[in-house]
């Protein structure tokens, strides 16, 4: 099994809150200088994981 497959599946694993510490320290990683498309992309990015996110609480707190 290779790093990354193993890397998304223990991610995918973490709690909320793990998940948003993970975001932040590899956004520290993460050349500063990103220019303003690669800023938007990420922050797209993110707001559609939270559309899937609340998406899915939503259908789960239906049931």
């Amino acid at each position: 099994m290779s790093t990354v497959i193993e890397i998304k599946q223990a991610v995918s694993k973490l709690p909320p809150r793990k998940k948003l510490a993970l975001v932040r320290w590899l956004q520290a990683q993460v050349d500063d200088h990103l220019d303003d498309e690669e800023t938007m992309a990420s922050a797209a990015e993110g707001a559609r994981a939270l559309d899937r996110r609340e998406a899915a609480y939503a259908k789960h707190k239906t049931r």
